[in-house]
Parts: C-alpha cells; sequence; structure tokens
C-alpha cells in the first residue's frame, strides 16, 4: 500500500492536485474518501476554511472572530477553529480503515490538530497496512507528528513547486495504481 504525504509553500496547488487526482481515481472506480479544506471567501477577502468530504458534506473548519463567544475556542492566527464540527465530519472518514481504495486528508496541519481525536486517527491510518493514504501536509512546521510523518521512511514525501505542479497529477496516479512503486 502507498503513503504519499504533499507538502509545498501555501497556494501552490496542494489541494486542487489532491481534488484531481481523487475525481481521476472515483471516475475509473476506485473508492476514494477523505476530505480536503476549501479557503472561504467574502467581497475577495478570505473569512475561513470550510472542510468538505469527497463525499460532499461541508462544515465550518475555522472562521475569522471577533466574538466573545468563541473565547475558548482554539485559534489560529485571526481565526477561532472549530474542532467539534471537524471531528463530526473528519473523524467517521479518517477512522474507518476497513476498506480499499484511497484515503484523502487535506490538511494534517495546525487547525486540524487542535483535534487530540484526529491526532490519534491519522497516527492509526499512517500505521495501517490495507490502505493506500494520500496527505497534505504544510510545507513548515514544528509539529512533532508532522515532522514525524516527513522523516518516515514508509511515507513518500512529494515536494508540490509552480514548476512541477502540472505534471505532478499524472505522476501520483501511476504511484497510487500501478503495484510495481
Amino acid at each position: 500500500m502507498k503513503r504519499i504525504l504533499i507538502t509545498g509553500s501555501p497556494g501552490v496547488g496542494k489541494t486542487t492536485l489532491i481534488k484531481k487526482i481523487a475525481e481521476k481515481l472515483i471516475s475509473e472506480g476506485i473508492t476514494c474518501k477523505g476530505f480536503y479544506t476549501e479557503e472561504i471567501r467574502q467581497n475577495n477577502s478570505r473569512i475561513g476554511f470550510d472542510i468538505v468530504t469527497l463525499a460532499g458534506n461541508r462544515a465550518p473548519l475555522a472562521r475569522k472572530s471577533s466574538s466573545t463567544s468563541d473565547e475558548r475556542l482554539p485559534r489560529v492566527g485571526q481565526y477561532v477553529v472549530y474542532i467539534n464540527e471537524f471531528e463530526k465530519l473528519a473523524l467517521p472518514v479518517v477512522g474507518n480503515t476497513s476498506s480499499n481504495g484511497l484515503l484523502v486528508i487535506d490538511e494534517i496541519g495546525k487547525m486540524e490538530l487542535f483535534s487530540k481525536k484526529f491526532k490519534t486517527a491519522v497516527t492509526t491510518v499512517m500505521k495501517t497496512r490495507n490502505l493506500n493514504v494520500m496527505a497534505t501536509v504544510p510545507e513548515k512546521s514544528n509539529i512533532l507528528l508532522i515532522t514525524q510523518l516527513k522523516e518516515d521512511k514508509d511515507i513518500e514525501l512529494i515536494t508540490v513547486t509552480p514548476t512541477n505542479r502540472n505534471s505532478l497529477e499524472e505522476v501520483l496516479l501511476q504511484k497510487l495504481i500501478s503495484k510495481d512503486n
């Protein structure tokens, strides 16, 4: 089984890449489950992020907030992270390691890792041998789990750049489909 970790600078196209790969595999009849994060904009300004499952379910992950009612929620910069909403959508998908196919996790990052349950699920999934996993992580992070995943010899680390992002889709599809790689 394949374990692929995709990294790269913010905005380079990691999420776009994994969405294209999942869509292509699904169109070829290969089971894919998982989620991606989507930027939410209002009046040309980013106001937050949603989590969207490959099945099309959606929930807020984070929003800009100055409300005092959000004081107890974790923050990343100007964003309040909605752990409960994230867990309701992400955990059933990531925690179910019983099927073949591809599990997509976008992303294993600071916001998502406020959830201890998600951190545990990711750790378990990355050790499960009956499932292909393709996940994204930030290029720069001092979070221990992300560092450990990047250094794991059983996980292939691929860096997306403006130069290679258009050619990586086919390369990754071959890796995920091929039994030899």
